[in-house]
């Protein structure tokens, strides 16, 4: 697979090209784009690149300095260089520096995706001639990577395997197995690791070190006693050299074939989870998941209650008692289920941030120990109350009185013009200075104050809504529904039932 980078000052040219490469070769990865030469090197010297087309004339560094600074940290990388004007000198330079084509703007697209294409043949060529090189290793476990995760369709993969000279074994039985490191324990660059990669690779030609650098290895044998036999070797292997109490070990269910392998992923996918209720250095396998015998019985609504009045405390008790009971019935334990109800209590606490509960799911889902889940929840935990909770030692005393006044009359109306009357303050002054201290405006402020008292109502009474929307302070029913669905994402009503389900 080609791994290719744009450089050109012109959005429209670069948009352009993105469109008449991916749609002629989808197996090309375009890693990037860049406006000058500067932020190509920034930003992209260090990733893995077979061909750069840039520009010549770029504002901070053009393209030919570009180059020159470039093959100075890849030197195998080719290039491409376009200009909207033919320069002898440039041509001249290009040409002593090792470019592949000067490229006349607007371009010609057939003498473009020819010149790609050669370049794609040699670069082919130089992997094969290459073997071991760590490029070479790089570009193929990409590529196993990305047939594993179905990004690559089995005739293209075919073509692959025939360059990687891989066999495909359609008659022999095969297993995945998935080496995952524990983190903060295995030093990858330590002899022993690189010694394990090498070892590995000499010895199972299905190995990969995915994107997170843990290993991949395809057992491959003539029946199911030998793929056990295998997995054996492997594993005094990695005790050999590493140490096995380092490691999660998964390992798929047995297939057929090599074209089984993305099935086997994906079973392993389903696993992940197993790793909080197994020990480091134990094989995780479908055949051996333990029945679940205990699942979290927790009420939420005492945790609800808890992070609607701010209540820090009783909030960290819920979570270590939680994290207690589990750690109790650990290995008996349904790691599914204790996800859930963590990824529950996350959404709890980033209603009105999306991007943060996006990544507290995506952290509690890849966690490998109960540690790595308890540390995910109090990263959420603490920010929450810091964001929600004001420490008025830190306010003016001006501030302090405006904070109080609202506690004491959220009911009532008010804006920055009658506080400003009240406390003889001029009310601009009053806008900017409550953002300072307090980190939001004033009117976003009352809002938050006024909804996180209808949280509470809805939450502890049977109250119908409109009398609840008067009592936190609100007399227009739709600026109500409007400001309450803003900052918890759900109607009253849809809230109510939410928390009580």
């Amino acid at each position: 697979m080609l791994r290719m980078l744009l450089v050109d000052d012109e959005p429209l040219i670069v948009q352009g090209l993105q469109a008449v490469i991916q749609e002629f070769d989808e197996e090309i990865e375009i890693i990037g784009t860049a406006k000058n030469g500067v932020e190509a090197l920034a930003h992209f010297s260090n990733e893995p690149c077979n061909l750069v087309i840039t520009d010549i004339k770029m504002p901070k560094m053009d393209g030919l300095q570009l180059i020159e600074e470039w093959k100075k940290e890849q030197p195998e990388t080719k290039f491409i260089v376009l200009s909207g004007f033919q320069e002898f000198e440039y041509v001249k330079r290009g040409l002593a520096i090792g470019i592949e084509n000067y490229l006349l703007k607007p371009l010609n697209e057939t003498e473009l995706l020819e010149t790609i294409t050669q370049i794609k043949e040699k670069v082919e060529a130089d992997f094969q001639a290459a073997g071991d090189d760590e490029a070479y290793y790089i570009l193929r476990d990409n590529a196993l990577w990305r047939w594993l995760n179905n990004r690559i369709g089995m005739e293209d993969w075919k073509e692959r395997m025939a360059l990687y000279k891989m066999p495909l074994a359609k008659d022999m039985r095969t297993a995945l197995v998935w080496i995952q490191p524990l983190y903060g324990q295995v030093n990858r660059t330590e002899e022993g690791w690189q010694k394990l990669q090498s070892h590995l690779r000499a010895e199972y030609p299905f190995m990969l070190l995915n994107p997170e650098e843990e290993l991949l290895i395809g057992l491959m044998a003539e029946d199911d006693a030998g793929i056990a036999a295998q997995i054996t070797t492997v594993y005094e292997e990695i005790g050999a050299l590493i140490g096995v109490e380092q490691c999660f070990f998964l390992m798929s269910e047995v297939g057929t074939g090599t074209a089984y392998f993305p099935k086997a992923f994906r079973g392993l996918e389903q696993l992940l989870q197993e790793r909080l209720v197994s020990s480091p250095g134990t094989l995780i396998s479908a055949d051996k998941v333990l029945p679940h015998r205990w699942r979290p019985n927790f009420s939420q609504h005492q945790l609800a209650r808890a992070l609607v009045l701010q209540e820090k405390e009783k909030t960290l008790a819920w979570l270590n008692q939680f994290f207690g009971e589990w750690e109790a019935h650990l290995y008996e334990s349904d790691p599914h289920q204790v996800i859930r109800v963590l990824s529950e209590v996350a959404l709890m606490m980033s209603e009105s941030d999306p991007e943060q509960l996006l990544k507290a799911i995506r952290q509690l889902d890849g966690a490998a120990t109960p540690c790595e889940l308890k540390t995910t929840m109090l990263e959420l935990i603490h920010p929450f109350f810091d964001r929600n909770q004001p420490d008025d030692n830190s306010k003016s005393p001006i501030i302090q009185k405006i904070m109080s006044h609202i506690t004491e009359h959220f009911t009532e109306g008010m804006s920055l013009k009658t506080l400003g009357a009240k406390f003889h303050i001029n009310a601009v002054y009053l806008g900017q200075l409550f953002q300072k201290e307090v980190g939001s405006h004033f009117t976003d402020y009352l809002n938050q104050y006024r909804v996180n008292h209808a949280k509470e109502v809805l939450l502890t009474t049977k109250q119908p809504v409109t009398a609840i929307a008067e009592e936190s302070g609100y007399t227009d029913m739709a600026y109500f529904y409007r400001q309450f669905k803003k900052y918890t994402g759900y109607t009253p009503n849809g809230f109510r039932k939410k928390e009580k389900v």
